[in-house]
């Protein structure tokens, strides 16, 4: 019986989407018990992908994605959607604490002093991932949020950034 990771993969692969195999990320641990997720939060990653990839599976850093899209739109996976990932850092949503207890976290690779804009193809794969994962989770669009709705203290992230349209997503923000 195929896994949730690989479903989710399939169909971004069928949906035209390039799905990029990569080596996972060991920068990561179980979720708390009987916690499945029920947020999404939206990074940047303010390096290329290479670099990126790099960064996230060393462990040193001690972070890491569940998703990760390129400039192109490709994506690539760096940790199953059911173990934490550590994405989020300190962290509340909705006065829960732990952010990565309960989420996935996507990043976008974009750089802010180089990159003018999210490109077409990163909204578009970004939004045939939201589609699947909030119907997967059953997780409602009030729930993926940026990390700069979660990070503390308030103010200590800014991504995914003014660039990014939450609009193009359907996602209202508040």
């Amino acid at each position: 019986m195929p896994t949730t990771d690989s479903r989710i993969l399939a169909t971004l692969h069928r949906a035209g989407i390039r799905v990029r195999r990569v080596a996972a990320s060991r920068n990561h641990s179980a979720r708390p018990r009987g916690v499945k997720p029920d947020a999404i939060v939206i990074h940047y990653t303010d390096i290329g992908w290479a670099p990126t990839l790099r960064r996230l599976r060393s462990p040193k850093v001690e972070a890491s994605t569940h998703y990760v899209i390129d400039r192109n739109g490709s994506i690539a996976q760096l940790v199953s959607v059911k173990r934490k990932a550590w994405h989020a850092g300190v962290s509340s949503l909705d006065g829960r604490a732990r952010v990565n207890d309960f989420s996935i976290g996507v990043d976008l690779v974009f750089v802010p002093s180089v990159d003018p804009a999210y490109t077409e193809a990163q909204y578009g794969t970004l939004g045939v991932l939201l589609r699947l994962l909030c119907e997967t989770f059953r997780i409602p669009p009030e729930r993926v949020v940026g990390h700069e709705d979660v990070a503390l203290p308030k103010g200590r992230k800014t991504d995914p950034g003014p660039e990014f349209d939450w609009q193009r997503l359907g996602i209202t923000r508040s």
